[in-house]
């Protein structure tokens, strides 16, 4: 710490850290490492809360947003199969196959929207329960602490 004192040599800074005490050097590193530590435990508990609804939240709906668009054209490609409904398959253009050629696009789109359906709601869900998941633990640590009742549960 004596180059916070150039005008001084070593001796009298370490006089003037020492004041006397029974403090160490090393006991002044300890002491400002359990400081700085403590204090970002409790900036860390104090802006859990904050980032987790607002960035957290951001990041959370973001990657719903982009697997929903990305389950929809890529995996599921819904929109080449809706421009595509009214070809004939394997190009047989008699009545015949554009009939059964019709049917079996509309069976396979609707197979597809069905899993588009279940994907978004599994998505929405993820999305819900990024939102209620804090408030749901800090309920049951309350319960664990304290006599208060169950809501969701009777006896």
């Amino acid at each position: 710490m004596w180059f916070f004192f150039p005008l001084q040599n070593q001796k009298n800074v370490l006089e003037y850290i020492y004041k006397g005490d029974n403090f160490t050097m090393s006991d002044h590193i300890i002491i400002a490492t359990l400081k700085y530590i403590a204090i970002e435990i409790i900036w860390d508990i104090i802006y859990f809360p904050i980032w987790w609804y607002t960035k957290g939240l951001k990041i959370v709906g973001n990657y719903c947003i982009q697997s929903a668009t990305f389950h929809i054209n890529r995996r599921l490609a819904l929109v080449i199969w809706l421009k595509n409904i009214f070809k004939p398959m394997y190009g047989d253009y008699t009545r015949e196959g554009r009939i059964i050629s019709f049917f079996m696009r509309l069976i396979v789109l609707v197979w597809k929207l069905i899993a588009t359906i279940l994907w978004l709601i599994i998505l929405f869900l993820l999305f819900i329960s990024w939102l209620i998941l804090p408030l749901i633990i800090i309920y049951y640590i309350v319960y664990q602490t304290t006599d208060i009742p169950l809501i969701f549960f009777e006896n």
